[in-house]
């Protein structure tokens, strides 16, 4: 593996540096300026006639997923590099038959970055087994992306290795995924009271059931994205006391919604009596996608995350003193290693104030 990564890394910077020389030239810059100047009309419709031949390998694709698809441009070394490998990128993802807008356009962007970096580093021909392949995986995640987050690196090489393993008979090995990130914090109260403006706003019906089902769910009852998508409104029970969420998935568990969120559950189900509580296309291979594209569509000041309102949950939980069998229960974690990872964010107690249950005179909880 280190050989390869070095090999890799060399090539990459004889191509940084390919690139630094181009630049300098009038006839580059000039280029360059003329990709920045508005597309007329007739300019446009040529650039999608360009490729109007490959829409036969997906002839199912809605018309609004064929234009972004065909009118996709991505943001590369050379405007040349983009048209030598746009109608192989195009056939590629083309191939995973990507529906509506966020998914056709995350295909594109992502597989384009990762074939230009294969092609431009290794000089590799552009047929799927030679650009495919397990050691161009890795070098790309280790190096062409090395930049990104560990998160986003972790679902590019998700993605790719699926798409590999579908059209190839291999198997590809797995990275694990990351742990959640030390620097994410609570919510603090008044970005919570925000939210309730922010799922308001959604356009639709469908999209203010998907917001509120993510602050009922995942600021509510800790849900992760993966279990919020897998609830259904059949799983959700009121006792006369309680409204309690049948949690699905790797870890099955019975959670009460905190009463502070109960509004928000009543808007996300708004009246009906089945069906999944967030609305969207579960024949992805990674169902959890569905919320994290959905969030990431939005145009807010303050960043809505499940991931974030999940942590929020179960700090506030830390602090109702739960036993620790109790909170691993309701938390959903594997083992109680799992605790470490939040010790960080819990406050600070003095041990003198539990000296008295310690030593036996006090009643625990």
């Amino acid at each position: 593996m280190i050989p390869d990564l070095l090999f890799f890394t060399f090539r990459v910077l004889a191509v940084q540096n390919t690139s630094k020389i181009l630049e300098g030239s009038a006839k580059f810059a000039a280029l360059i300026r003329g990709m920045r100047k508005k597309l007329r009309a007739n300019d446009i419709s040529d650039y999608q006639m360009a490729v109007a031949d490959l829409r036969q390998l997906d002839p199912n694709m809605p018309d609004l997923d064929w234009a972004i698809v065909s009118k996709f441009r991505p943001r590369l070394e050379t405007p040349a590099q983009w048209q030598a490998i746009r109608p192989f990128v195009i056939s590629v993802v083309l191939m995973t038959q990507p529906r509506d807008f966020n998914p056709v356009r995350t295909s594109m962007t992502i597989l384009t970055r990762y074939i230009a970096w294969v092609w431009a580093t290794t000089g590799a021909e552009l047929r799927f087994e030679r650009i495919f392949t397990q050691r161009f995986l890795d070098a790309f995640v280790e190096i062409g992306i090395a930049d990104r987050s560990p998160a986003y690196r972790f679902d590019v090489y998700r993605r790719i290795a699926v798409l590999i393993e579908k059209q190839t008979d291999s198997r590809l090995k797995r990275i694990p995924e990351p742990e959640p990130s030390d620097k994410m914090v609570p919510y603090t109260a008044g970005e919570i009271a925000r939210f309730q403006s922010w799922a308001l706003g959604q356009n639709s019906d469908r999209r203010r059931h998907n917001a509120y089902s993510i602050l009922a769910l995942c600021g509510g009852a800790g849900l992760s994205a993966a279990e919020l998508i897998d609830t259904r409104v059949e799983h959700l029970t009121n006792d006369g006391v309680h409204t309690t969420v049948s949690v699905q998935g790797k870890r099955p568990r019975i959670i009460p919604i905190a009463s502070a969120w109960l509004p928000a559950l009543a808007k996300a189900v708004d009246g009906r009596l089945d069906g999944y509580l967030f609305h969207g296309n579960r024949g992805e291979e990674y169902p959890p996608r569905l919320v994290q594209g959905y969030l990431s569509e939005q145009k807010w000041d303050l960043r809505v995350s499940a991931a974030r309102l999940r942590l929020t949950w179960i700090i506030q939980q830390f602090e109702n003193d739960l036993p620790l069998a109790v909170l691993k229960e309701v938390c959903g974690f594997k083992n109680f290693a799992s605790v470490d990872r939040y010790m960080h964010l819990i406050a600070a107690r003095s041990t003198s104030d539990f000296f008295e249950q310690v030593a036996g005179s006090a009643v625990s909880r």
